[in-house]
């Protein structure tokens, strides 16, 4: 239900207007505009982070709250194996400028390291991930924060059902302009080089209806890209089913309990005779969850949206 109810959701994909005042600082890069009461009030740990003896996971969405995206998958596999966890929820749902939206993965990332003392693993689903490595490139002092960055489905070269939707009606919310193919946001992100420091895994899948062309979309360059299709051949994994599948887990868990990206031959071809991650039970919670994430979407798409991409931080010049 989670899963068919996300896809009829975004399946209009397509992208507020930015407030480009963000001017640079010192070594910690770009100053952050949004104040810290509502940095705070986005980041979610389902522990304490002190004295912890695993690097926590940062998970970040895309167009969904945390619990739409991750409360009934990660957010409960991986604390059960003792790994702890933290996540984003942004208060316009991933739909308004990544560039602000980078801004809560910073300070995300350096309260988490604080507080935990170790370094912090990136992760997400979508464009979630284009929020993370963009905190990455533009703030300098983040990669030395970070061990690891997994990602899902992730449109890094762009998605053209972006570009042909939002070319189409000349309107949609900023995200979607920024995520569509041959973006300037997207050409000012691949203008930089992947910082050294952290391990980069791209997870991706051959049958992403919403992220195409593939392999090209999600294929990160310095990172080690791995479809789950790579391992299972025909394998029926689309773009929010991959938040389940079992092999994208399994992926998912070698980047986290190896030093390094995962590693392909690592993962078990027995794998194919499997579906879901295990454990995996959608309740009457989830279900309502996927309601209201399904009546959210025509708001933003009515409210949000703008007939141009925002431009571009002063920063990123």
């Amino acid at each position: 239900m989670q899963i068919r109810t996300l896809a009829l959701a975004a399946a209009a994909l397509c992208a507020l207007t930015v407030n480009p005042a963000i001017a640079s600082a010192d070594d910690l890069g770009p100053s952050l505009t949004v104040d810290d009461d509502r940095l705070d009030s986005a980041l979610t740990c389902t522990t304490d982070l002190h004295g912890v003896d695993r690097d926590p996971v940062l998970l970040t969405p895309a167009f969904a709250t945390d619990q739409q995206s991750f409360g009934w998958n990660y957010l409960k596999s991986l604390p059960a194996l003792g790994i702890p966890v933290c996540s984003l929820s942004l208060p316009d749902d991933g739909y308004a400028d990544l560039q602000i939206s980078a801004e809560y993965v910073v300070h995300a990332v350096r309260k988490m390291a604080a507080e935990s003392d170790r370094k912090v693993v990136m992760m997400g689903h979508q464009h979630g991930p284009l929020n993370e490595l963009w905190a990455l490139k533009f703030w300098p002092d983040l990669p030395a924060l970070v061990s690891d960055f997994i990602s899902l489905a992730t449109p890094y070269n762009g998605t053209d059902s972006a570009r042909n939707g939002c070319d189409r009606s000349q309107k949609c919310p900023p995200a979607n302009w920024q995520i569509a193919t041959g973006s300037n946001y997207l050409n000012a992100l691949d203008e930089r080089p992947l910082p050294e420091g952290p391990d980069y895994t791209s997870i991706y899948t051959k049958f992403d209806e919403l992220i195409y062309p593939q392999p090209h979309a999600s294929t990160l360059v310095g990172a080690t890209n791995i479809a789950v299709q790579d391992v299972c051949p025909l394998r029926p994994v689309e773009h929010f089913s991959i938040l389940a599948d079992n092999v994208a887990y399994t992926i998912v868990l070698d980047a986290l309990e190896h030093d390094g990206a995962a590693v392909r031959s690592r993962i078990s071809k027995d794998l194919c005779f499997t579906t879901t991650m295990p454990g995996l039970e959608p309740s009457l919670d989830d279900v309502s969850d996927n309601i209201e994430y399904f009546a959210g979407v025509p708001r933003h798409f009515l409210e949000d949206s703008v007939t141009a991409e925002p431009d571009l931080a002063s920063y990123t010049r």
